[in-house]
């Protein structure tokens, strides 16, 4: 099996669950490529099996670079094999998860997917207060702080709510 992963990233969250992902699938035997979505405008991808594409969510957005790979490779992709990604802080929490679902892979799988995807990862990212993320972000953060102190967690403290067990396990039931 051939196995194309295709990631957007701002800071990194993504690219490095990308990453993981494709260590796995090489685990399992797949013949796998990694590509920023920034980059892989001329490669061909009707030779793979099997298509992952993910994104780091910022303000609520996938990256235009991996929604574009997905509006521009739509035809190809109604005969493959297909499974969505995101990293998001929706994913941090239990109550935010299935809006964080929704909005950010089901409602882009029918946007840019002719057909559903075979399997859709909803991950966690990255907090980190110090994080130069623009005028927006310190605005929001105030409310995350809010939020994470009524959680007993340290808002000043950079948290990594990734979970690398469940990004491996999505990964091995993508080749199931």
């Amino acid at each position: 099996m051939k196995g194309l992963v295709v990631y957007g990233t701002r800071y990194g969250t993504a690219k490095e669950i990308a990453e993981e992902i494709a260590k796995t699938l090489k685990n399992e035997n797949v013949d796998v490529s990694l590509f920023n979505a920034k980059q892989i405008k001329d490669h061909g991808i009707s030779a793979y099996d099997l298509i992952i594409v993910g994104s780091g969510i910022k303000m609520g957005k996938w990256t235009k670079e991996s929604k574009n790979f997905l509006k521009n490779n739509q035809n190809i992709l109604s005969n493959k094999k297909v499974a969505l990604f995101v990293s998001c802080g929706a994913a941090n929490t239990e109550k935010s998860m299935a809006e964080g679902q929704e909005k950010y892979l089901d409602n882009i799988s029918k946007e840019y997917l002719i057909n559903k995807p075979i399997a859709t990862g909803l991950f966690g990212g990255i907090y980190d207060p110090n994080a130069n993320h623009g005028l927006m972000f310190k605005f929001v953060n105030r409310f995350i702080k809010k939020e994470m102190e009524k959680e007993g967690k340290d808002p000043n403290q950079r948290i990594d709510y990734r979970n690398w067990d469940e990004i491996r396990s999505w990964s091995k039931d993508l080749v199931k």
